[in-house]
């Protein structure tokens, strides 16, 4: 496991929060700059990177998501200094977001979502993610109608990934290993045409699973 703070220059805030997230998850946090990201090459390995919206630029935006699509870099984004007014078009440019934390949070809510979300969890407000499913629900409606089958096992992890488990933590509750629930989610993500949990965790929530799924 890795996490990447990325940034264009060295400020107070970001070692300050580089300092933060290092005593919070006892893992060394890379400082990594656009050029260093333009070499980067697929990891198997779990990635993170940090990305303060504060200092992210339209056309650094751009930048980012033409490196990663181009070198076919799978991260997991943590995004900090959200603000209320934009928070939804702000999340849902990124295609993997799995963390977020307003511009206002102190440092015991970071220190608690960071650890939520290294261990697997996805870390959102009840008010983002109520705005995300309206916003999922409009722009993906034909999945939303789309005839899926799913196993009963496969609807069960799906349940609990929408309440925010864990992979670990739904292995646990179904009483199966990690790798058979990474195995189960990766099937799900298939047949649901999504990326990744949070699009899953969306798809769950605005659709009815015990009706909507054969």
């Amino acid at each position: 496991m890795t996490i990447y703070y990325l940034s264009s220059c060295q400020t107070l805030y970001s070692s300050l929060l580089i300092d933060l997230l290092e005593k919070s998850t006892c893992i060394n946090v890379v400082s990594l700059s656009f050029d260093e990201l333009s070499s980067m090459n697929e990891s198997e390995e779990d990635v993170f990177i940090i990305l303060d919206l504060k200092h992210q630029t339209d056309e650094r935006y751009k930048e980012y998501l033409f490196i990663i699509t181009q070198r076919g870099l799978q991260f997991k984004e943590i995004l900090f200094n959200i603000t209320t007014c934009n928070a939804v078009n702000d999340i849902i440019k990124y295609p993997n977001v799995v963390g977020v934390f307003y511009e206002n949070d102190d440092t015991n809510i970071i220190s608690l979502g960071i650890r939520k979300i290294i261990s697997g969890e996805i870390w959102l407000s009840r008010e983002i993610t109520k705005e995300i499913i309206f916003s999922y629900r409009e722009k993906q409606s034909g999945i939303l109608t789309t005839s899926v089958s799913l196993t009963e096992r496969e609807k069960e992890i799906l349940k609990l990934l929408s309440l925010g488990l864990s992979n670990i933590d739904i292995a646990n509750t179904l009483f199966v290993s990690e790798n058979t629930v990474k195995t189960h989610l990766y099937n799900i993500f298939k047949k649901l045409n999504v990326k990744n949990r949070l699009q899953a965790m969306m798809w769950a929530k605005g659709y009815d699973l015990k009706e909507g799924v054969s």
